[in-house]
């Protein structure tokens, strides 16, 4: 009888952990209600068209966040008060923004660190007020 019920017991974790997680989606987090985006792996982030996107450009500009992401990396380059980090996840500067709506500036540069021209971007490229 006991074994009987730890088996019972363990068929339901199976299903509870099968229903209830997948490994093949990495979620990042948001601020506020209904800001979860949704990145899957080995794709390109969910605000980027994927159809020859990436041959077309390797950097986008998030020019009023201070915000480069690099798709041949798939990595985001963010400036966090004077030094620039370079991560995988979403940045705090982007944290809770509509992504899809923000405005994107294709950079055609070969560099591979875009930041080092950021005070040319930001002339060129001023933030809306």
């Amino acid at each position: 009888m006991r074994m009987l019920k730890t088996g019972f017991f363990l068929t339901i974790v199976f299903i509870f952990l099968a229903v209830f997680t997948n490994s093949n989606e990495l979620y990042a987090q948001g601020k506020g209600k209904g800001n979860k985006q949704e990145v899957k792996a080995g794709g390109p982030p969910p605000w980027a068209p994927a159809h020859g996107y990436r041959a077309k450009t390797r950097y986008v500009y998030f020019k009023d966040y201070d915000v480069y992401y690099d798709h041949d990396r798939s990595v985001y380059i963010s400036l966090a008060g004077t030094n620039w980090q370079v991560s995988a996840n979403i940045p705090v500067n982007l944290r809770g923004i509509d992504l899809n709506a923000a405005v994107k500036i294709d950079l055609d540069t070969d560099v591979d660190d875009p930041q080092r021209d950021y005070s040319q971007h930001k002339q060129k490229y001023p933030k809306r007020k």
